[in-house]
């Protein structure tokens, strides 16, 4: 299961990636965002560990990277893998698609899980429209 939100951005894809290369730069488009941390640079299978407002500290995993194109993160949770996916879609050199996934792995579909994936993804939103703000200034 999982849910996408994609919005234009006017900047360019290596603005964009600042954003998300650097992990202290998270704190601007996060708005949850309490306390990160990052293992070996951010670089496909870094670690580190995530707390968000209201919740406990979380291991995450850079399950891939490319640069100025996207990168995967993954946490495990009780009710399965969630998979963090950010993505830039270039336009042209001034202009770009930011698409951020949330995406739930799991042996089953559930409506507690249901619920669990719509409240992860609620504030997505929000986040691209933080990010593209900052970015566009």
């Amino acid at each position: 299961m999982e849910f996408s939100f994609m919005t234009q951005v006017n900047a360019s894809k290596e603005k964009i990636w600042e954003y998300y290369a650097d992990i202290q730069k998270w704190y601007v488009w996060e708005n949850d965002l309490k306390n990160i941390t990052l293992d070996n640079g951010f670089k496909t299978n870094s670690t580190g560990i995530m707390e968000l407002e209201g919740m406990p500290p979380m291991d995450y995993v850079l399950t891939s990277v490319i640069e100025n194109q996207c990168f995967w993160d993954k946490t495990d949770t009780p009710l399965g893998s969630i998979f963090f996916g950010h993505e830039i879609f270039e336009i042209d050199n001034d202009s770009v698609n930011i698409k951020h996934t949330v995406r739930l792995v799991s042996d089953d579909v559930t409506d507690e899980k249901i619920d669990f994936l719509k409240n992860v993804f609620a504030d997505v939103p929000d986040s691209i429209f933080s990010l593209k703000k900052v970015v566009e200034a």
